[in-house]
């Protein structure tokens, strides 16, 4: 923790864009970035609604409803940007499948754009949120240098993004720092995700559904130690030009991750039912074993992350 605390004196005065800051994870990076002092704009759409409305009195903070597919608007609101967080992206398991070519346009497009902009306005660094489905599916922990065998669209074009990083810092000079998230969750985060789902159902005495059988496994990461991560990777030395899995190294089936809602709500009666994968969520693309190897995040970055699932679960659960 002494790193995190020594990296936030680092950002007080910095002029910082975050593309897709109103939303789940970027509203949270916001607020964090804010209270340190830097100066902040958010680049979004507000397609999917605003999670920083409780922000916009605080000083130093701008906020742009702008496209990253607008390369004017990008070279425009980057001008004096010293760090660069793109964070913009079409998520969710169901809206990637049912929008590709949208998938396609935001993160390959969207992605050149941000990129061209930053060099053009000498811009320091760019911190760009890749996601774990660059790993397709493997029963070991995820390594950062294992072979990658992405199995959706949305998986693809992450990669291509990180790729793209790769080449303007070999022909820019653009530092860059790529941040691969493991199914981050907490507060802000909506139904489209399974532990924002499976609360609410539980909540409300409904079932809670599970595809497959449930024995599929994820790294559920808290967002405020998907935050600490972030900024200590994006400021320090040893993140820089470098690819880092941001989890906990632990990882909790499905199952377990409903009984586990159902236990700290205390709906006994309540049991999961199990349904049949989709076409908004074929089982082509379904990542049956995904775990986090944190061993670099930890050796460079100096931080472990602290909040684990079941107080982030009790937590949420008294916040929804």
């Amino acid at each position: 923790m002494a790193a995190l605390q020594e990296a936030i004196g680092k950002f007080k005065g910095l002029s910082i864009a975050i593309t897709g800051g109103a939303g789940f994870i970027g509203s949270h990076l916001t607020e964090k970035l804010l209270d340190t002092g830097a100066r902040v704009a958010v680049i979004d759409t507000f397609l999917r609604g605003s999670k920083i409305e409780h922000l916009r009195d605080r000083k130093e903070f701008t906020v742009h409803n702008a496209d990253v597919r607008d390369a004017d608007a990008m070279d425009r609101i980057l001008n004096g940007t010293d760090i660069v967080y793109h964070l913009a992206a079409v998520v969710g398991v169901e809206e990637t499948q049912l929008a590709p070519y949208e998938v396609l346009d935001v993160e390959i497009r969207g992605t050149e754009n941000v990129l061209n902009a930053a060099v053009k306005n000498r811009t320091k660094k760019i911190v760009f949120g890749s996601s774990s489905e660059v790993y397709g599916d493997t029963k070991e922990a995820m390594q950062e240098d294992a072979r990658m065998a992405p199995k959706s669209t949305y998986a693809v074009t992450k990669l291509v993004g990180e790729e793209y990083c790769k080449a303007f810092k070999h022909k820019f000079g653009l530092d860059y720092t790529t941040l691969r998230y493991f199914n981050v969750y907490g507060p802000r985060q909506d139904e489209r995700f399974v532990i924002s789902r499976f609360i609410r159902k539980a909540k409300a005495n409904e079932t809670i559904s599970i595809y497959g059988t449930g024995k599929q496994t994820r790294d559920f990461t808290h967002v405020d130690d998907a935050v600490n991560l972030t900024m200590l990777a994006s400021i320090l030395d040893e993140g820089n030009c470098q690819v880092f899995n941001l989890g906990t190294g632990k990882s909790t089936s499905i199952n377990e991750l409903a009984l586990l809602i159902l236990k700290t709500l205390d709906r006994k009666t309540l049991k999961p039912v199990y349904v049949e994968y989709d076409k908004t969520r074929p089982v082509e693309i379904e990542i049956f074993n995904r775990t986090a190897d944190v061993t670099r995040a930890t050796r460079l970055l100096q931080y472990k992350t602290a909040i684990k699932l079941e107080a982030g679960i009790k937590e949420l659960c008294s916040l929804m």
